[in-house]
């Protein structure tokens, strides 16, 4: 957090005594089960140590903030919620600026053990996203924060600007065949809520950070809620060649669950910044079950330049990238994301003689 206030160039202790929000994707960090095999003698701060309320709390408290301070836990899609939870308040003025992001610690092998008896994990420890030879995923740990504020004040104040949150949506999969299988109809309804709400047009969306953990089931349904979802907002008009690129970080880091969302759009923003889409490894050979032909969607498969589409004029359009982000208790989550342009700075002609 720490290091994204300064990257956003601000000092903590300017910020001190804001109405900055905190919104953290966060849950038990592994420290219970390592408490309770030391079979140390219960202290005062055990309890307050290991809620995940007083991680964003107390964060508040050490840096004097006096905006919504609040845990997030949605499984895989807990710091992609806490994003939107970051948009909701700053639209309706809850507070003037949002660190919002997510952290995953693993400290115990209890939910590996879980996890592995219930076939979720790559046995070779490789997240062969969009792969016919995927079998599972690969936990990863890492942190992720990021600062939001409105556009229109980052711009009054002069802050560095990596890309702009277009709109996000959130939503639920209901009923599914099972507690962890997607729902393919209720992705494509929040990819549609999204991009409705973004005011944005599918057909200027040139890349997808996709949810994919590397499951042989999980990535094709992905893959065509997307589908199903462009199709429905550009109401079924024909796709001549794809546009879009696909790809997932989990390939790259594993898949950081509580943190994976913001890791996507970190992944995201740099690529903004760089004008290039990034290879999504290990995709050499596609799942049998991933049907791409007349889509509007392609795998990175090679690092290439980001090239920006173009609109009806021939004009360059600014980069869209969408974020996906699902939990496998059935909470879904997507934000779209644009690349910032900053406004034509007029020209000052001086009138007068140059000096010689």
């Amino acid at each position: 957090m720490w290091k994204a206030i300064e990257d956003a160039g601000y000092s903590a202790k300017s910020l001190s005594g804001s109405s900055t929000a905190i919104l953290v994707g966060t849950a038990g960090s592994g420290y219970s089960e390592l408490i309770g095999r030391s079979q140390s003698e219960i202290a005062a701060q055990m309890a307050t140590g290991v809620m995940p309320s007083v991680g964003p709390n107390r964060m508040s408290y050490f840096l004097n903030f006096h905006g919504p301070s609040e845990p997030i836990e949605t499984a895989c899609s807990s710091s992609l919620v806490a994003l939107h939870r970051a948009v909701q308040v700053l639209a309706n003025d809850s507070c003037e600026m949002a660190i919002a992001g997510g952290v995953n610690t693993l400290l115990s092998p209890e939910a590996y053990v879980s996890f592995s008896k219930a076939g979720m994990l790559s046995v070779d420890g490789r997240c062969k996203t969009f792969s016919e030879h995927a079998n599972g995923y690969v936990r990863g740990e890492g942190v992720g924060m990021l600062v939001l504020k409105k556009l229109r004040a980052a711009e009054r104040d002069g802050d560095h600007i990596y890309g702009v949150i277009r709109g996000t949506a959130e939503n639920h999969g209901g009923r599914a065949q099972s507690l962890t299988a997607p729902n393919p109809t209720a992705q494509a309804e929040l990819l549609k809520a999204a991009y409705r709400r973004a005011g944005v047009d599918p057909r200027t969306v040139s890349y997808i950070e996709t949810h994919g953990t590397g499951t042989p089931l999980g990535d094709p349904i992905e893959i065509n809620g997307l589908k199903n979802a462009f199709r429905d907002l550009s109401e079924g008009a024909a796709v001549e060649q794809a546009y879009c690129g696909l790809g997932s970080v989990k390939s790259n880091i594993g898949h950081l669950e509580l943190a994976a969302g913001v890791a996507g759009v970190i992944k995201v923003l740099l690529q903004l910044r760089h004008k290039t889409l990034v290879k999504s490894l290990h995709s050499e050979e596609l799942n049998p079950y991933i049907q791409l032909n007349g889509s509007p969607f392609y795998i990175v498969q090679q690092t290439r330049p980001w090239q920006p589409l173009q609109d009806a004029r021939g004009r360059d359009l600014p980069r869209r990238a969408g974020v996906s982000s699902f939990g496998f208790g059935g909470v879904n989550a997507h934000v779209v994301i644009e690349e910032y342009v900053a406004p034509a700075r007029p020209v000052v002609e001086v009138s007068g003689q140059r000096p010689a």
